[in-house]
């Protein structure tokens, strides 16, 4: 993965702040996550095998971490997050319709309770 050159305030990097670091982490951690269930998604697709689950999974996985990661770049921008100069409202708009649209992360719950955890049905 690339990262951006590190940016300097108050003096010193800042990444060396937890309070910015922390949650780069954990926005990685979900990226990383959510791109590992698409490529187990996509190699059964490829193999002609069946992938519901894991396709629903991984567009669940991935739609989570990016409007969290989204979200998580408005909080630090603070008001800048919406001034639209800084590109972050547009990210935090366009990382909320994957959790909607074409199916809905309660959709996508619900198909996985009742057909890999053999739950009964909420609807």
């Amino acid at each position: 993965m690339k990262y951006a050159k590190e940016r300097v305030v108050f003096g010193r990097p800042i990444g060396q702040n937890q309070g910015m670091s922390f949650p780069l982490a954990e926005a990685h951690m979900r990226l990383e996550a959510a791109a590992l269930m698409i490529a187990q998604a996509a190699r059964l697709i490829d193999a002609g095998e069946p992938c519901g689950p894991e396709a629903a999974m991984a567009k669940y996985l991935a739609a989570d971490a990016g409007f969290r990661t989204a979200d998580q770049a408005v909080q630090t921008h603070g008001g800048f997050g919406y001034a639209r100069e800084y590109h972050v409202e547009r990210y935090f708009r366009e990382a909320r319709l994957p959790r909607i649209a074409p199916i809905s992360q309660e959709l996508i719950l619900a198909y996985l309770a009742h057909n890999v955890l053999r739950l009964p049905r909420s609807y």
